[in-house]
């Protein structure tokens, strides 16, 4: 059974060590820590969960994402992911997004179980892997059997605000488990608190970014993706985060 409570809890995705001290001061309760966050996100290297463990006392939880495109992982590709939520296990984060699905749009629950067991104590997060399921009810059935702790959601949409009927109905079909909705995708501070209002969910996840520029001077093309140089970064927002927070109201301890 879920815990009661009358908090809320913000999720901050991060992408570097600037990112994660900024969520912090923000007053996030949560980070996940990823990089290529403008392709929605990757798995981060050892140097940077180090980092940021080390560095911020919020709860860190680890993106395991090997590659971009589909989340149908061979077995070269999720034996990679069984080594990161390895590593995972060793440092001093808290748990890790991770998410296996099969050829016909389902979880693939043999590949998630082994995840499960592997990862020992760490907080499981099944990412929005979900969002593509042909079923998102089955799909729910099956991380509740899993015992996985949350679900990060858009409602298969494009938003969490576009899909927040869709999250109502996750928020609805789970209330009796210790599955946790957790809405993503598009939320900042002028919906955050609506979002939650009307899904009945206690967590959200924000990216909560700026966009910094950075000097170019690439005359061979050595920096360019698809034929243009990569002349921004995405950084935390501070005041973006800051206001998110105040519109949630005080963090939930102990998560």
């Amino acid at each position: 059974m879920k815990l009661p409570t009358t908090e809320n809890i913000l999720e901050i995705a991060v992408q570097s060590y600037q990112s994660a001290l900024t969520a912090e001061r923000g007053g996030a309760d949560r980070i996940e820590l990823c990089t290529a966050l403008q392709t929605g996100g990757l798995t981060p290297d050892m140097g940077l969960m180090q980092t940021v463990a080390d560095a911020t006392s919020l709860p860190v939880h680890v993106l395991v994402r090997p590659r971009l495109g589909n989340f149908i992982y061979d077995k070269y590709e999720f034996a990679t992911i069984m080594q990161t939520v390895k590593a995972c296990r060793e440092l001093k984060v808290h748990g890790v997004v991770v998410g296996c699905l099969k050829k016909d749009g389902t979880i693939d629950p043999e590949k998630m179980r082994a995840i499960r067991d592997v990862a020992g104590s760490l907080d499981l997060t099944f990412h929005r892997a979900i969002d593509v399921c042909g079923d998102i009810f089955r799909a729910l059935d099956t991380l509740m059997q899993l015992e996985f702790d949350r679900v990060l959601s858009s409602g298969a949409a494009r938003s969490a605000w576009e899909g927040r009927h869709m999250l109502k109905k996750m928020v609805e079909h789970t209330s009796d488990s210790h599955l946790s909705i957790m809405p993503g995708a598009g939320v900042n501070a002028n919906n955050a608190p609506e979002i939650l209002a009307f899904t009945g969910s206690l967590e959200i996840h924000a990216s909560a970014k700026k966009v910094q520029a950075l000097a170019v001077q690439d005359p061979i093309g050595l920096t360019f993706v698809n034929g243009r140089a990569i002349d921004t970064k995405w950084e935390s927002d501070l005041v973006e985060i800051q206001k998110i927070k105040t519109g949630l109201g005080s963090p939930k301890k102990n998560i």
